[in-house]
């Protein structure tokens, strides 16, 4: 009997199905069997929800438009008119085990990360700038506070989150709420999500990103590319741009401005100490170990000075991204060329005003030499940073050693699940 020819309802309408015992057979658009079953009442054996496959169908009829075949039976053949249609038509889903599809909970930094991915994405309401980070200071109990600029339109994001039906530990990471008996839910303080170490400040900055989105010249004056989280973020770097055409900002983010000029006050500060105090101290070589480690075919030099800070020299990823072992700092513009990376092609909030400088080093076994020391980190971002490009470059087969981005590659593939953290001593 071929099961094509009999009377069928489509999925959508299920509770059409008639009420007779029998058996019955679930198929795509393009006549592919998914699931044979036998019912006393087929009628009842669909009714709303109770089919064990029927979520399971129904997250996948959008795209496959399933239809129901049916044929009665009389009760006593079921179990043999089953087993015969199973075994011809080898369904695709009689032998696999009922799916259970539980939301996922995110984690507190998945869940902020996915925010600021948001946040940061153009629309057509804000096509070049859609939300800023102003800046961050630290507390006395070292809470990194970073605030954020957001237009009106996205604080339904941010409430989105703060109500998230399965989200028990994001909805809780949220302050600044107000809950009405009726859910009605609304903002009645500034928003902000807490996790471990971090506090995310968002306040309405609705003219400080009209202004810089009219005025292109004033946008590459004070505004410059970021991360945060490992998520490519817009950043105020000069405050000043408050001051500008009178722009109105929250009164509470004003009294946050003072914190955010200390911070920036205090590494001017500490920058022209740490020059002063050079000027005044013998020029000596610092004292620093190292030591080797080979990873996937990488050989990676990390370096410890006396106060047990990690680095890795200049030198190695020279080498890696030009295949010079000895680039000579006048003529290669070491400097200059290292500052131009963090600031154009590696701007993570964590180096900005790094200040490179070459320092006589003196290792354990007497070698005395002069390089720059790139702390551990930092030499890590810089590899991640060019393997991503050599990844989008080499996209459909990796490079080979006979490759010179081959070394980045190999070492940027493996710090993706890995740290350099793990080899210090």
């Amino acid at each position: 009997m071929e099961w094509k020819d009999w009377q069928h309802t489509s999925f959508k309408l299920k509770d059409c199905l008639p009420s007779y015992s029998g058996i019955y057979i679930v198929a795509d658009k393009d006549d592919h069997v998914w699931y044979v079953g036998q019912a006393k009442d087929i009628q009842s054996r669909w009714q709303g929800n109770s089919h064990h496959r029927y979520s399971q169908l129904k997250r996948s009829n959008k795209k496959y438009h399933y239809t129901i075949y049916h044929y009665p039976f009389p009760i006593e053949q079921l179990d043999e008119k089953e087993r015969y249609y199973i075994n011809t038509l080898k369904p695709e889903l009689n032998n696999s085990k009922v799916k259970q599809y539980l939301p996922k909970v995110p984690t507190l930094e998945e869940e902020i990360k996915r925010i600021l991915k948001v946040l940061n994405k153009p629309n057509s309401l804000y096509p070049t700038i859609r939300s800023l980070i102003l800046g961050q200071y630290q507390d006395q109990d070292n809470i990194t506070h970073i605030l954020c600029l957001i237009n009106p339109n996205d604080y339904d994001i941010l409430q989105n989150s703060a109500t998230k039906k399965h989200g028990g530990l994001v909805r809780n990471a949220w302050s600044g709420l107000y809950r009405h008996s009726n859910r009605i839910i609304v903002w009645i303080d500034t928003p902000i999500y807490t996790m471990s170490g971090y506090q995310f400040e968002f306040y309405s900055g609705l003219e400080v990103i009209n202004y810089l989105e009219k005025h292109s010249d004033k946008r590459s004056y004070y505004l410059q590319n970021g991360s945060i989280l490992d998520v490519d973020v817009l950043m105020i770097k000069d405050l000043k741009i408050l001051t500008l055409s009178n722009l109105v900002i929250e009164e509470k983010l004003k009294d946050k401005l003072p914190l955010l000029e200390n911070t920036m006050n205090t590494n001017h500060q500490q920058e022209s100490q740490n020059q002063s105090q050079e000027l005044m101290t013998p020029s000596l070589p610092k004292k620093m170990t190292r030591w080797l480690v080979h990873i996937e075919e990488v050989e990676v030099e990390i370096c410890k000075d006396e106060n047990n800070k990690y680095y890795v020299r200049h030198n190695l990823f020279w080498y890696m991204i030009n295949e010079r072992k000895n680039p000579d700092p006048i003529h290669n513009n070491i400097i200059n060329n290292l500052q131009r990376w963090v600031n154009n092609e590696l701007p993570t909030i964590w180096w900005v005003g790094y200040r490179f400088k070459f320092e006589e080093l003196e290792f354990e076994d007497g070698l005395i030499t002069e390089a720059v020391l790139l702390p551990l980190k930092m030499f890590e971002d810089f590899i991640n940073y060019h393997y991503h490009k050599i990844a989008q470059t080499y996209s459909s087969k990796p490079p080979t050693s006979f490759d010179r981005s081959y070394n980045i590659y190999q070492l940027g593939k493996w710090l993706k699940n890995n740290s350099l953290e793990q080899f210090k001593k």
